[in-house]
């Protein structure tokens, strides 16, 4: 420890005695001396952040000065007329600004002005063509319907606007900047990624005290899964005012059930997100529609399922000669969906649309060889086969092959998540872009890919509905409406 200089003591000591100049001499020098320790412990810790006195340290005290100094709940909030504005070189995460790259500028400025061209011709949101400017790994091939069926909100036009936070993870920020632009907003700045050692990474970058936050992230991985789960956790502890969770595709949703000594890991999935403080889920498209009885009732979940959509993409694809069309549910499961694509197809149509389905003999759970058959009218038919998700297209080729022998004109198809994984790991791609009999597969942009995906896998972007579901759900409107053809059109908030 440094000791402190003789002049130290001397204004000390002439200070304790001249504060005490009626005491007897007795009762001064213990004042002196008192003083003179008091100085001694002020200037060894000043002269511990001294660079101008050559002074001797030991060990312990050399890295003294690069330790981090902690606040208690008692110190002054920064910013307020009790916090001391001289000398304060205290630096607070809050007002650092986030800073975009140059990259990251001019990537969001040629988007708004793809987006501002598009719009002018009638599309909504992504052309089918590739952006010139993306590099061959991130293409954007995503395409939409040419005219606004479903959406119908321009802008969030609100008082409470100024209460709205929309943020987007890193397996759907594309999906996310397309939704903030039709909504005509920002996405709000959080940094997600990993440490050096692999962990997850989740910062937010403005504050969410007292916001309705609305979260979208597609869960097909495990990091994604773990990054929704820590930035609910983020928001509900930044003391966000309502969290929700929209999830385009929602992870482990086909383990659903218990087999044996199995989890179900839907059900955790959903307990996790729950205890980390989401308010509200939207999905997309469930597995199953009971999954939703996974979260308690006090979490309202919605599940939009985009067959409509997909339905009336068709209907605008196909010509208007082009009368002979059987909508095919890919197995047992997939009736229901089937159903609705057919009553939506012939309604904007005006067509006589069939349905069949195929059913799956299968033998033993998790039997890939089976024998598909075919109950309905296929034979001379455009056929558009309904499932809700294609992951390693087994299922798919066999239907293909099935619906080709038995003497289809043209077969489509239509599944809204298309879970291919890792393009190192799985071959779907390959094989489904290999099928000679399949005319083009159309699957959601609910799952964000790596690389370009091949001719025949057309991406629809659904980027309308859930921007149209954000904006009822925000202003208390019914957000199961949405996709209702019948439903007859209400006065909207924005038109008040």
């Amino acid at each position: 420890m440094r000791i402190p200089s003789a002049g130290a003591f001397r204004s000390l000591s002439s200070t304790g005695t001249a504060s005490n100049c009626n005491d007897n001499s007795s009762t001064n020098m213990k004042n002196v001396l008192v003083a003179a320790s008091a100085a001694s412990i002020l200037a060894a810790g000043a002269a511990l952040g001294s660079t101008n006195t050559t002074s001797t340290t030991t060990d312990c005290e050399q890295n003294w000065g690069d330790l981090p100094s902690f606040g208690s709940s008692s110190d002054p909030i920064a910013g307020s007329e009790h916090a001391e504005e001289a000398n304060d070189n205290t630096v607070f995460l809050s007002k650092i600004p986030h800073e975009r790259t140059k990259e990251e500028i001019d990537d969001l400025e040629n988007r708004r002005q793809k987006f501002e061209e598009l719009l002018e011709q009638n599309i909504l949101s992504t052309s089918a063509v590739a952006s010139a400017t993306a590099s061959d790994s991130q293409k954007d091939v995503s395409v939409t319907t040419k005219k606004m069926y479903f959406y119908r909100t321009s802008k969030i036009e609100s008082k409470k606007k100024s209460k709205f936070i929309l943020m987007a993870g890193p397996s759907s920020d594309m999906l996310g900047g397309d939704i903030a632009h039709l909504l005509g907003w920002d996405l709000n700045g959080m940094d997600a990624g990993k440490f050096v050692d692999g962990e997850t990474k989740v910062e937010l970058v403005d504050s969410v005290r007292g916001k309705h936050v609305y979260l979208v992230c597609s869960t097909s991985s495990n990091d994604a899964v773990m990054e929704l789960a820590l930035m609910l956790s983020a928001l509900r502890r930044a003391s966000a005012k309502s969290i929700t969770a929209v999830i385009p595709y929602y992870g482990y949703s086909r383990q659903d059930q218990q087999f044996g000594r199995e989890p179900v890991a839907a059900s955790d999935v959903a307990i996790m997100y729950e205890e980390m403080g989401v308010d509200h889920v939207m999905c997309l498209d469930l597995h199953n529609d009971s999954l939703r009885g996974f979260f308690s009732p006090k979490i309202p979940v919605e599940n939009l399922v985009p067959v409509p959509v997909a339905a009336a993409y068709f209907n605008e694809e196909f010509s208007a000669n082009n009368e002979k069309i059987t909508i095919v549910a890919s197995h047992e499961g997939q009736v229901s969906r089937a159903r609705t694509f057919r009553n939506v197809l012939k309604r904007l149509s005006g067509k006589d649309i069939e349905l069949a389905f195929i059913t799956k003999a299968r033998q033993r759970r998790g039997e890939k060889k089976y024998t598909p058959l075919v109950v309905g009218n296929v034979k001379g038919r455009n056929c558009i086969i309904v499932d809700d998700l294609v992951n390693t297209g087994t299922t798919l080729e066999s239907n293909v092959e099935k619906l080709a022998d038995m003497g289809a004109e043209s077969i489509h198809a239509w599944a809204t998540h298309g879970v291919f994984g890792p393009k190192e790991l799985c071959k779907a791609r390959e094989k489904i872009g290999s099928m000679k009999k399949l005319d083009y597969l159309l699957i959601s942009n609910s799952v964000k890919y790596d690389g370009v995906l091949p001719d025949k896998i057309r991406q629809l972007n659904i980027a309308p509905l859930l921007a149209e579901a954000i904006a009822r759900s925000f202003h208390g409107e019914s957000v199961s409406g949405i996709l209702n053809l019948d439903e007859s059109i209400q006065e909207r908030y924005d038109s008040r």
